[in-house]
């Protein structure tokens, strides 16, 4: 009953994923990841995809907001909500590297994103 951001679910591909599911596979295991966390939440997860990842599976898997992350351009549809632009941004007050995001649609969607579940 309080205002959270929706839990993301992170689809991408590393050193560790010699096999790489089917899109029909991924849907499969995220159906059945996302039905108890996103009843927990009470709203829809968003899904996280590189680059790599977008080509393989978007528009294949189960419908969810996206949070792409492209490094070198915007994405160029405008279907997301998040865009990662940068992995080495810099803020003050934290050691180290940090991502670097974009909300799209500002403090209006923010606000909607993190209401209270239904």
């Amino acid at each position: 009953d309080q205002s959270l951001l929706p839990p993301v679910v992170d689809v991408e591909f590393g050193g560790n994923c010699p096999q790489r599911p089917t899109p029909e596979q991924l849907s499969t295991e995220l159906a059945a990841f996302l039905a108890p966390v996103e009843a927990a939440f009470g709203k829809p997860a968003i899904v996280y995809l590189t680059d790599e990842a977008a080509q393989t599976y978007a528009g294949r898997i189960a419908a969810r907001p996206l949070w792409l992350r492209s490094l070198l351009l915007e994405p160029d549809h405008g279907d997301w909500v998040y865009w990662q632009y940068h992995n080495r941004g810099r803020v003050d007050g934290i050691d180290g590297d940090v991502d670097l995001n974009v909300l799209q649609g500002g403090p209006a969607v923010l606000k909607a994103l993190s209401a209270p579940p239904r």
